[in-house]
């Protein structure tokens, strides 16, 4: 094979792997679907939080009433996502915000008292407890000071 024949070959492959490609997202879309997780803060107070792989992993977050934070990824494999939620000292910790069992796409969370998905599925609201790894310790990550926490009071 001369120079200009494996030219030729280089570039029919090119051309190949191009067309190939541009099908690629519409059947990746179909395989591979993108998850899009919402927490709503339908309570009369802030509440603090942060979720897993996302741009609000690494501290605690304020969510004010009437608000929402959203986040998005694709659903590769067997997904998993936890958020944390701070309400109040009585009520904090984490929940699976997605799982395989969630079965959505578009998967809603209402937190007042307590995290609810709303299973379209099923046409209802589940409440989600919220659950505390044992070696978890929540002033590595928040603004929240743990004599206030003690006295009951909101964090500031």
């Amino acid at each position: 094979m001369g120079k200009a024949e494996k030219v030729a070959a280089i570039a029919a492959a090119v051309v190949v792997v191009v067309i190939i490609c541009s099908f690629l997202p519409t059947a990746w879309d179909d395989i591979m679907p993108e998850v899009e997780v919402t927490l709503a803060n339908d309570g009369l107070y802030p509440i603090w939080y942060m979720c897993q792989l996302t741009d609000k992993t690494s501290s605690l977050y304020e969510l004010q009433p009437n608000s929402t934070y959203r986040f998005k990824f694709p659903h590769l494999a067997f997904p998993m996502r936890w958020c944390y939620l701070y309400i109040n000292p009585r009520s904090h910790g984490f929940f699976w915000a997605y799982t395989v069992r969630s079965r959505c796409t578009k998967c809603f969370w209402s937190i007042n008292k307590h995290p609810s998905l709303y299973r379209g599925d099923k046409g209802r609201w589940e409440r989600q407890k919220l659950f505390m790894p044992a070696d978890f310790n929540l002033t590595l990550y928040s603004i929240i000071d743990p004599e206030t926490e003690e006295k009951g009071e909101r964090p500031k």
